[in-house]
């Protein structure tokens, strides 16, 4: 944890001299450094045996994500108060992280409202096409709630990954027993299969006719490794592959905007100053970078448009070079550890299942982002977690990381009792 905090202190000091603003670096990183460390020592105190990485490499993750929006934002027009904004967002993330701990310490009984959480989830997302709702970049995602504005998505997915948990332990017996075959796969009873569907679909084809593609991508993805997880049947891989490819072609038939972004995809060069523009400028700064970057406060990333939000791993690789950008992908790596970690130690298929979908879903939401600002994919302009600036993203992860740290307390408390000499499995003796 001082070595997080010593990483984010320096990123700090550094823009002290870079960009001669004494003042507000100070204040960020002391504001920052006090957030987090009393979060870790309340974690400590409240759940002992749980997983004693996923706090330190949280705030490595969120502090050098403000240390990057505040160097990419400071003395720009009509940005300077987002460092501030994303500074509160932390603030009002850990506060959350600290409610879930403290209250939901019985994590279990969210399975028994498991179908309740599944209709507000989709009732989350469909708050978008209310009056409330708004289009931001040509993406209905947004609820304006007068002095806060949210994704509801970032809060849907959370409670769909306890439903899909809850419901998939329950039936996971009768859902890996077959009673007839569609195109030669194998497939359980339709009143167990229809539940799952029902509720996939619905949040599927809201975030589409949303054009949230990103979202759209890991709603349909972490469901189905956690249905594979929970049967151990490749054949719903199988079908879900061909059902994925079914509906991008559909998507890229049906919506202007997903032509665009794979035509820009493709051919960059093809409209290099309109839609190629920010994935050309992305490349530059990545390739800029070289092995040890241009150093923190020296590159260019600020002529990336919306660099703080869908191309801050370009602006890293820039300034801090593929060793820098290959240390922050391994901080994730680390994360994405731990939590399968977690799915294993727990002790009842539920929290395995809990477990084992928050770290997919981050996991994949981390290769989307950075597949598409690397051109290896179709960019889809989510977030990079704890990094991007956004709030609802921030909160919705430090949630994430709170039900992972919950369902570890449970699986370590019960190592430490069996196995009295033996350290703690997560690390700490």
């Amino acid at each position: 944890m001082i070595l997080a905090l010593l990483v984010t202190t320096l990123g700090f000091a550094t823009l002290i001299f870079v960009q001669e603003a004494a003042s507000p670096p100070l204040a960020y990183g002391a504001y920052y450094a006090g957030t987090l460390f009393v979060l870790y020592l309340g974690v400590r105190l409240l759940l002992p045996h749980s997983d004693v990485l996923l706090v330190p490499i949280v705030t490595l993750l969120t502090g050098l994500g403000l240390v990057m929006i505040f160097r990419l934002t400071y003395n720009v027009e009509g940005s300077q108060e987002l460092a501030l904004t994303q500074a509160v967002w932390i603030l009002i993330g850990s506060g959350a992280m600290f409610l879930v701990v403290l209250f939901f310490r019985n994590y279990d009984r969210l399975f028994d409202y498991k179908y309740l959480l599944a209709i507000a989830a989709v009732f989350l997302i469909a708050s978008t096409f209310t009056p409330l709702g708004y289009s931001v970049n040509g993406a209905r995602l947004w609820v304006d709630l007068g002095p806060v504005n949210f994704q509801p998505s970032e809060f849907a997915r959370i409670a769909l990954v306890i439903f899909f948990a809850g419901y998939l332990a329950e039936k996971r017996d009768v859902m890996a027993a077959t009673s007839r075959t569609f195109l030669g796969i194998q497939l359980p009873a339709i009143k167990y299969f229809g539940p799952v569907a029902l509720v996939w679909a619905a949040s599927l084809g809201l975030l589409v006719f949303e054009k949230d593609l990103g979202s759209s991508l890991l709603f349909f993805a972490v469901p189905l490794l956690m249905l594979y997880a929970a049967t151990g049947r490749t054949a719903y891989v199988l079908l879900g592959g061909v059902l994925f490819s079914l509906g991008s072609f559909v998507a890229f038939l049906l919506f202007e905007h997903v032509q665009l972004r794979v035509q820009s995809w493709l051919d960059p060069w093809r409209d290099p100053d309109g839609t190629g523009f920010q994935i050309l400028q992305s490349i530059f700064n990545i390739a800029d970078g070289g092995l040890l970057g241009t150093g923190l406060g020296a590159g260019f990333a600020q002529t990336i448009p919306e660099v703080e939000t869908d191309f801050v791993f370009s602006a890293i690789a820039s300034e801090l070079g593929l060793l820098g950008a290959t240390a922050v992908l391994l901080a994730f790596l680390a994360f994405t550890y731990r939590g399968i970690k977690i799915a294993l130690l727990a002790e009842d298929d539920a929290s395995k299942l809990l477990a084992y979908g928050l770290t997919a879903m981050f996991a994949i939401q981390t290769l989307i982002i950075v597949g598409g600002v690397t051109k290896t994919i179709p960019l889809t302009g989510i977030t990079l977690p704890f990094v991007s600036y956004g709030g609802s993203s921030v909160v919705g992860n430090f949630i994430l990381t709170g039900l992972l740290l919950l369902v570890s307390e449970r699986a370590g408390r019960r190592e430490a009792e069996g196995l009295v000499y033996r350290d703690d499995p997560w690390g700490a003796p």
